[in-house]
């Protein structure tokens, strides 16, 4: 073209970036400075979309310099960007500094503080929005219905379920399927297999929401059998599909079919395995005991194999008694990734079941003189629909001294030293 003005340029980029070449997108973005072509609200809207933290941050400069850093619909996009990457302050600032908050902002603030484990704010976002009467669409609900599976709260779940059908949205796809995973993992089953067969129509997200749901919960020829439905019915799976179809193989035992499907997903479906799907075949493999061909398909993956793969393989060689094989790849990883809380650990483990007490002791010396730490164990609980979440040794919650009473009170009583009904009332 002798001629582009911006809309061509616009065209080019939102046409690379919608296709997944982000790297051509940016490509092309930086051309269009360079030939002097000045960008405007879309054009920074649909480059931040393939954006990672630090580029982002670059076109976050651009939009400023340019005159765009309160423009609603280029902010939407940068809120989006920062809750993706986790930085929520960012996030936040960037939304009290909107000069007009439409529904988009809303939700994307609202997705945003769910996604990073927010959902307290996320919920209470929702009820100023709806102070405001803007309208929550099909993603608002979404983001809350992912919020109330990540932390189990079933009742909240339920009555959101009835406001997303007083919206009219309770059989649309994006709503739907987060109801079903909301149900699935909070694990009412009877639930979230009604909300499918209610779906007038379902994409593979919806299928895989379910069939992730019934793997996760033990059910697994169900899951299987729903697979071979969805099948029937002309969906095309994806490689989410086989991770949900792999493991309902792997928490039901089922080897052989296990061994089908993942040869299923590979030559006749041409999906490329991923992590997920070797961590599930490597736990079909050596929970049936067949060790050496699930270090066999460790050893033939494309890429380098993580520490949750590993994990897997130690935990079956203690569980058959193959210690000497743990050892060794223990070790192994322990040199590997000597700052993973995780390799201490395990290795640790290893010889304390072989009896090395000395060796154990020297590996946790070892994890401290090397600041390798263990994340801390966090728990929710729901309380007149609020949630409350602990962390161990956490002193931050507002009630921290009444919690801690009552764990002491909790011990002493386990012990068998304490009455509570000294203590507490009737109520």
């Amino acid at each position: 073209m002798p001629d582009r003005d911006l809309v061509a340029w616009n065209a080019l980029i939102s046409c690379y970036c919608k296709y997944g070449m982000g790297d051509m997108g940016f490509r092309v973005f930086r051309r269009l400075f360079v030939e002097g072509v000045a960008a405007d609200e879309f054009t920074y809207a649909t480059i931040l979309n393939v954006a990672g933290v630090f580029e982002g941050m670059q076109v976050h400069s651009l939009i400023v310099r340019c005159g765009f850093s309160t423009d609603r619909f280029t902010c939407n996009s940068l809120i989006n960007l920062y809750s993706k990457c986790g930085i929520v302050d960012s996030a936040v600032r960037l939304f009290e500094e909107i000069s007009e908050v439409d529904e988009v902002s809303w939700t994307s603030m609202i997705v945003g503080l769910s996604q990073s484990g927010f959902e307290n704010d996320a919920f209470e976002l929702f009820r100023q929005m709806r102070l405001t009467h803007a309208q929550p669409n099909s993603f608002t609900f979404g983001g809350l219905f992912n919020a109330f599976a990540t932390i189990n709260s079933y009742e909240m779940g339920k009555q959101f379920h009835c406001l997303a059908l007083k919206f009219g949205l309770e059989t649309d796809m994006v709503v739907g399927s987060a109801i079903i995973d909301m149900y699935s993992k909070c694990g009412v089953m009877n639930d979230a297999m009604q909300m499918l067969h209610c779906m007038p129509e379902k994409d593979t997200v919806c299928w895989n929401a379910m069939i992730c749901g019934l793997a996760q919960n033990g059910e697994a020829i169900k899951a299987l059998n729903l697979f071979e439905e969805m099948v029937q019915y002309k969906v095309a799976p994806n490689d989410v599909t086989f991770v949900g179809v792999l493991s309902a193989c792997n928490h039901g035992g089922l080897v052989n079919k296990g061994c089908q499907y993942f040869a299923e997903m590979i030559h006749e479906y041409l999906i490329a395995p991923k992590t997920e799907h070797y961590t599930c075949m490597v736990e079909i493999l050596a929970k049936a005991g067949l060790l050496r061909e699930a270090k066999a398909l460790i050893m033939a993956m494309p890429f380098k194999p993580d520490n949750i793969i590993w994990g897997v393989l130690l935990g079956a060689c203690k569980l058959h008694g193959k210690q000497d094989m743990a050892k060794c790849i223990a070790e192994g990883l322990w040199v590997d990734e000597p700052k993973n809380s995780s390799n201490y650990v395990l290795l640790a483990n290893i010889y304390t079941a072989i009896g090395e007490w000395n060796n154990a002791s020297g590996v946790r010396e070892s994890m401290e003189a090397r600041g390798a730490q263990k994340m801390r164990g966090c728990s929710w609980i729901e309380i007149k629909n609020k949630v409350h979440s602990f962390v161990a040794g956490d002193k931050y919650h507002p009630q921290f001294e009444s919690v801690y009473e009552v764990l002491d009170r909790i011990q002493l009583q386990m012990e068998g030293k304490y009455n509570y009904k000294n203590h507490f009332s009737p109520e």
